[in-house]
C-alpha cells in the first residue's frame, strides 16, 4: 500500500521536480561511493580489502534484515498502543545492540580480523550510509518546494491579459426566508477549455484559491458557478488559461446586485431519499445535511469533506447531487446555509426543512 502512494506521488511530479529528485538521487549515490571508496583503500592499505568486503556483504544481506526485524517482529506481536511502546524501545535499545555486536562479532571472525574499534568504525559507517538517502531527501524537501513555488508563481504573474472565455449568466435573485435576498450567476466555459487556475484579490496580492476556503463560488468542471446573500463581500477573481501555446488571464467580480429589478422567486429545494435538488449550485462550503439521529434527533453534518468519486473540481451542491452513503446516512431532512455577510458579525444560517410527508413543496 505504501508502495502504491509513492508511485502516485512520483508519477505526479512536475518536470522540474523529476530533475531535481533525480539530481539529489546522484548526489546521495555519489556521496555513497566515496565512503564506500576511501574505506575500501583504507582497508586495503593494511591488507583487510577481502575482510571489508565480507564485512559490507554481511551488514547488507545478514544484519541488516535482523536489525530491521527485531523491531519489526516485536511490535507486530503487540496491539494497542503498547505497540507503539515496544516499536521505540526496540528501535533505540535493541536494534543499536543487534547493528553494533554483529559488527563486532563479524569482526573477529574473518580473516585478517578487524580490531574492536575498526568493527565499531564499520557499524557506524554503516548505518551512516542507511540514513544518508532519508537525511538528504528532508533537507532537499524545502528547497525543493520552495524553488518550484517560485518558478510556478514566476510564470502566472508573468502572463498577459484576454478576453474572458466565458459565457456570463445573468444575476437570479431568490428569496430565502429568513435572510433577505440572495443571488446566484453561473460562468459556462466553451467546449475544450481548461481552466488551470483561479486567484483571489487579496489587499495588493493575487493569492491561489486551490487550498483554501469557497464560499462564494463553486466548481463544475470548467464552469463556475457563484452563490451569494446581498451585503457578502464578493471576491475579485483571476482565471488562468491556455491559449495559442500561452498562458493568459482575466479578472472577474460577481454582479453585486441583479441588472434588472425583477421579482424574486422563492428559493426553494428539492428532497430525494438520496439527496437534494437546489434550485441553483450551491458551494458546498457553505452547505451542511441534516439527518435523524436516534430518537428523532436532528444532526448536522458538514458537506465540506469529498465523497468517494468528488474532486475540488466538481465541489458544488447541484441538481441531481447523491449522498453516497445514503442507505447508512438515511434521507437528508433538512439543508443549512451558512452565510459571511461580515468578518465582524455572526454567521447567518439559516435551515431548509423536508416538507412533512403529504405536505408537498
Amino acid at each position: 500500500m505504501e508502495i502504491d502512494k509513492f508511485l502516485m506521488a512520483a508519477t505526479s511530479l512536475s518536470l522540474f521536480e523529476t530533475w531535481a529528485w533525480c539530481l539529489v538521487g546522484v548526489m546521495i549515490l555519489m556521496a555513497i561511493g566515496t565512503i564506500l571508496f576511501l574505506e575500501r583503500r583504507h582497508f586495503g592499505r593494511q591488507g583487510k580489502a577481502g575482510s571489508w568486503l565480507s564485512m559490507r556483504l554481511l551488514a547488507l544481506f545478514l544484519l541488516l534484515p535482523l536489525t530491521v526485524g527485531v523491531v519489526i517482529i516485536p511490535a507486530r506481536g503487540v496491539s494497542g498502543m503498547e505497540a507503539l511502546a515496544v516499536f521505540y524501545a526496540a528501535l533505540f535499545l535493541l536494534a543499536p545492540l543487534v547493528w553494533f555486536a554483529g559488527h563486532w562479532l563479524a569482526g573477529r571472525l574473518l580473516r585478517p580480523a578487524f580490531t574492536r574499534g575498526e568493527s565499531l568504525f564499520m557499524g557506524a559507517s554503516g548505518l551512516l550510509i542507511l540514513l544518508l538517502p532519508a537525511m538528504a531527501m528532508n533537507l532537499a524537501q524545502g528547497p525543493i518546494f520552495y524553488a518550484k513555488h517560485s518558478l510556478t508563481e514566476s510564470s502566472f504573474q508573468g502572463t498577459s491579459a484576454a478576453p474572458m472565455p466565458y459565457s456570463v449568466g445573468p444575476v437570479q435573485r431568490f428569496a430565502l426566508q429568513g435572510v433577505g435576498p440572495v443571488f446566484a450567476q453561473s460562468l459556462l466555459a466553451p467546449t475544450g477549455f481548461v481552466l488551470e487556475r483561479i486567484d483571489r484579490k487579496v489587499g495588493d496580492a493575487w493569492l491561489d484559491t486551490r487550498n483554501t476556503m469557497r464560499t462564494v463560488y463553486c466548481r463544475d468542471g470548467q464552469n463556475l458557478h457563484f452563490f451569494w446573500l446581498a451585503g457578502e463581500q464578493l471576491p475579485k477573481l483571476r482565471f488562468y488559461w491556455r491559449q495559442n501555446d500561452g498562458r493568459v488571464h482575466s479578472d472577474f467580480v460577481p454582479a453585486n446586485s441583479p441588472a434588472d429589478a425583477t421579482a424574486a422567486r422563492q428559493f426553494r429545494i428539492a428532497f430525494r431519499s438520496d439527496g437534494v435538488d437546489p434550485p441553483v449550485p450551491i458551494p458546498r462550503e457553505r452547505t451542511a445535511m441534516g439527518y435523524f439521529v436516534g430518537q428523532e434527533q436532528l444532526v448536522y453534518a458538514s458537506s465540506s469533506s469529498l465523497q468517494p468519486g468528488e474532486s475540488f473540481d466538481n465541489d458544488c451542491i447541484m441538481a441531481g447531487y447523491k449522498r453516497v452513503a445514503s442507505e447508512r446516512e438515511g434521507p437528508p431532512q433538512a439543508v443549512a446555509l451558512l452565510f459571511y455577510p461580515d468578518i465582524t458579525a455572526p454567521v447567518v444560517r439559516v435551515e431548509i426543512r423536508r416538507p412533512l410527508a403529504g405536505a408537498g413543496q
